[in-house]
């Protein structure tokens, strides 16, 4: 397991009091970013496999870690981010708790342990949809403060707002790139056309699947921006590529003190979870 430590600050116990953590599990790992009740980031660490492994395993090592640094015992509030790959965005009308599950398992497997799991979207007069798998709840169970369990997608709709709305107006189209995962949120008009996440077998793949659905959606390559999060920025060898199909590519605005370019990109989907939640 590599272990990159971003910034790694003492926690007061004011921190731990009054603070904000949040921890994003990924297929082949998990992050962890602790802020100051102002959300000025103390402490960001991320740990990887080579390979996905079983959540399980990832559950467990991030629980050791985590009891380690007596991060269990944080009073503050805790944010755990999943990035399932069964989550659906329903507008309000037709949300329907009892069909919840019925809805996610068209979408994909599910575990008979996996919990279902729906946050309302105030600002888009939505319901997203999505499983969290039981190992994840366990851990939520462990900690000494409030908990929240919260889905990618979710902050990534919250992103959206980091978005010039005139863009919001013509279309956009904002993607979230991890070594595994992709996320994909489109708006026309001020309205969600497409909220969608896929899995990736290599991180170049989020270039045919980025080019594809503004194929689909007849969104213009010469005018649509394409907002990207995540692992690709600025000098990344992927986004000189998609430049060359698509003539608007920038970085999804955002600010995180200390923390440069490169690595707010990477992580805001985890910084946002906490004023999400």
């Amino acid at each position: 397991m590599q272990v990159e430590r971003v910034i790694s600050n003492s926690i007061t116990q004011d921190i731990r009091l009054k603070g904000h953590q949040s921890i994003r599990f990924a297929p082949d790992g998990f992050s962890f970013l602790i802020s100051v009740a102002s959300y000025k980031p103390v402490k960001l660490e991320e740990y990887t496999f080579r390979n996905p492994v079983p959540r399980q395993e990832l559950v467990t090592e991030c629980s050791r870690i985590l009891e380690e640094n007596g991060l269990l015992a944080f009073e503050g509030e805790t944010v755990l981010i999943t990035d399932s790959m069964a989550a659906t965005l329903l507008p309000r009308q037709f949300f329907n708790v009892d069909k919840n599950r019925e809805i996610l398992e068209k979408i994909c497997a599910l575990e008979k342990s996996d919990r279902v799991f729906d946050r309302s979207i105030s600002k888009r007069a939505s319901h997203l949809v999505y499983a969290v798998n039981d190992k994840i709840i366990g851990l939520g169970n462990r900690f000494a403060g409030k908990v929240k369990t919260l889905h990618a997608s979710e902050c990534l709709l919250s992103l959206s707002d980091q978005v010039k709305a005139s863009d919001h107006q013509r279309g956009v189209l904002m993607a979230e790139v991890q070594t595994h995962t992709l996320d994909i949120l489109v708006i026309v008009n001020d309205r969600i056309q497409l909220l969608n996440r896929y899995s990736l077998n290599d991180p170049s793949d989020f270039i045919y699947f980025t080019l594809n659905t503004m194929r689909q959606l007849e969104l213009n390559p010469e005018s649509i921006p394409v907002y990207l999060s995540g692992i690709i920025h600025e000098e990344h060898e992927l986004k000189a590529l998609l430049l060359k199909y698509i003539r608007n590519v920038v970085a999804t605005p955002y600010f995180l003190e200390n923390l440069s370019r490169e690595h707010t990109l990477r992580y805001m989907i985890l910084s946002e979870g906490s004023k999400c939640a």
